[in-house]
């Protein structure tokens, strides 16, 4: 890095000396443009302050301004005249700087840039009079100016990047309409990548600002404003249309057109720019390069963007699919199409992929047949559930929404125990399906145990089930008014269907108690926390029983004795016991 300035500065510090030098050949005229220019400055500066010394801060910086840049086009056609003068170099360069510094102040009026924007301003304005200052005397010197040029572009880019931030609140602060700022929101990182994009190559000089760049710039920075207009657009009237449901669709639509966004401002920088070299440049680093397969840098970053691009799509596909037949009222269909889709695209977007990236299904035959023991064996389990899934979806014995129970435990951190897991279906992906108990946590079962298990399904076709909920009553009740009790609890339950009825059965005559069941009908899918129901209906059930008079029994033993029993009291054990009682208490 040193070897490499060194030259530069070497050469800097000759260009100098002989700046310096060519001043001494000439003092007379040097001194001449000197002290014209000084006392010009200092005259413009006493007449302006004088007039307009009770007038306003800006309108003073105004006219300071306009001064300034007077006296700038005055001695820079004086500079045209009298090339020979070499202080008219340093001149033009303080002149510069001064009508930079005084805008700055000037906007710092309207704006208020922070400290730090200021602070980064002023270096870098400072970097920037030098550059230009050092790019002005060294005409000629190709590797001296180009680098003072390279260094006057960057230290400028730098300066109007330290004030775009306050630019940009500043546009937010004054627009007052909220579509139009949530507008702007949505569209300021397409936007800011624009900059970035011109700048950069501003700077590395590999465009020219121009009017046709500038049209252009303008017409794509137009083209950017109008695409997020439409999408914002597009959200508010979901908002408006769909109410809270538009939660559902909201992320992935703005998902999608972001990532679509993206390829508007790459097809527009190319017509910019025309990065047909940059293109070249990537597809020229290959990453893997066979005979079968030839994967280069660019076609890997095309290829995410695009498995990106379609895995949004999909998603904002489902959910659309997802919303319209639950707002229908087709819940089950809406969660069986939304798991669908999900599925497909997900397939479609990484097969389109590869095929992009370069790997087709003759890449992949020979790949298969030398992997293909390691596949059998390896992967069998994850391809037994991944069409195992497409089964379930299809066959639709098991759907999004349906209450299931199958064998197995869960849940025993919580104090969960029991042989089977009930649940509600939640969702089928691409491996397993996720099952949602009633305690509220959730299981992720493969879906091969659906399609090779016993599973009970509450809600294949008809989701109104019977609930059996057993009594236990004395001898002395009277079953009807029991009956009676029953179904008039269960009547008063909101969660029990009228139709059909509930109904009471007379189970058995056990050994303590007369065994009742009190049959109730649900809709599962509505409510399927049995559990919960029992308890309601035994809470209520207990109150109305007992108001009755209705006695629910304990079990008891009654003991006949067929022979006479002789019973024969130890007197000693008794008066013992009464001494040894009396000498305790005493």
């Amino acid at each position: 890095m040193v070897e490499r300035f060194y030259p530069l500065v070497r050469d800097s510090a000759a260009l100098l000396k002989s700046y310096i030098l060519g001043i001494a050949d000439n003092p007379l005229s040097e001194v001449a443009a000197l002290l014209l220019f000084v006392s010009t400055y200092i005259s413009v500066k006493l007449l302006v302050s004088r007039l307009l010394e009770r007038s306003s801060k800006r309108l003073q910086l105004s006219a300071e301004l306009a001064s300034l840049l007077g006296v700038y086009a005055a001695l820079s056609y004086l500079y045209t005249r009298f090339l020979n003068v070499e202080v008219f170099e340093v001149i033009l360069v303080f002149l510069y700087f001064a009508v930079v510094r005084t805008l700055f102040r000037f906007l710092d009026e309207f704006i208020s840039f922070g400290s730090i924007s200021s602070w980064v301003f002023n270096v870098s304005l400072l970097v920037n009079t030098l550059a230009l200052f050092l790019q002005d005397i060294s005409r000629g010197m190709a590797e001296l100016e180009g680098f003072y040029s390279f260094l006057f572009k960057l230290s400028a880019a730098i300066m109007l990047s330290s004030l775009l931030p306050s630019f940009y609140s500043l546009t937010l602060s004054s627009v007052e309409n909220e579509f139009l700022k949530r507008v702007f929101r949505r569209a300021s990182p397409a936007l800011l990548l624009l900059y970035a994009a011109v700048i950069l190559a501003w700077v590395l000089g590999t465009v020219r600002i121009s009017q046709d760049f500038v049209i252009k710039v303008a017409a794509l920075t137009g083209v950017l404003i109008a695409y997020f207009f439409f999408q914002v657009y597009l959200v508010s009237n979901l908002e408006k249309q769909l109410g809270a449901d538009s939660q559902i669709l909201k992320p992935s639509l703005r998902r999608f057109m972001g990532l679509l966004s993206i390829f508007i401002l790459y097809r527009g920088t190319d017509l910019l720019f025309d990065l047909g070299a940059v293109k070249s440049l990537l597809s020229g680093v290959h990453l893997i390069d066979t005979e079968f397969v030839k994967i280069s840098l660019l076609s890997l970053l095309e290829s995410i963007y695009l498995f990106l691009l379609l895995l949004a799509l999909t998603h904002l596909l489902k959910n659309s699919l997802y919303l319209y037949f639950y707002r229908k009222g087709m819940e089950v269909e809406a969660g069986s199409f939304r798991a669908l889709t999900s599925n497909l695209g997900i397939f479609l977007a990484v097969v389109i992929a590869l095929v992009h990236l370069g790997i087709t299904w003759k890449v992949l035959v020979p790949l298969a047949g030398a992997l293909g023991i390691g596949l059998g064996f390896g992967l069998q389990t994850i391809f037994n559930n991944y069409v195992s899934g497409f089964i379930l979806l299809l066959s639709k014995n098991i759907k999004v929404g349906d209450l299931v129970e199958l064998e197995g435990s869960a849940g025993r951190a919580i104090g969960r125990s029991g042989e089977t897991i009930f649940g509600k279906v939640v969702n089928i992906n691409i491996l397993t399906t996720v099952v949602r108990t009633n305690d509220n946590f959730e299981i992720a079962i493969p879906n091969s145990e659906f399609v090779s298990g016993r599973i009970v399904n509450y809600s294949l076709s008809d989701p109104n089930v019977r609930v059996r909920i057993p009594f236990g009553v004395s001898y002395h009740s009277d079953p009807k008014k029991v009956e009676e009790v029953l179904l008039r609890v269960a009547s008063n339950v909101n969660e029990v269907l009228k139709d059909p009825p509930p109904k009471v059965w007379f189970y058995e005559m056990a050994d303590s108690a007369l065994i009742f069941y009190l049959l109730v009908w649900v809709d599962i899918r509505k409510f399927w926390r049995m559990r919960a129901l029992r308890s309601e209906i035994y809470f209520r059930a207990w109150e109305e029983l007992k108001k009755e008079g209705i006695e629910i029994p304990f079990p008891q033993r009654d003991v006949w004795f067929k022979n006479p029993l002789k019973v024969e009291i130890d007197e000693r054990s008794l008066h013992g016991r009464g001494d040894g009682g009396g000498e305790e208490g005493g």
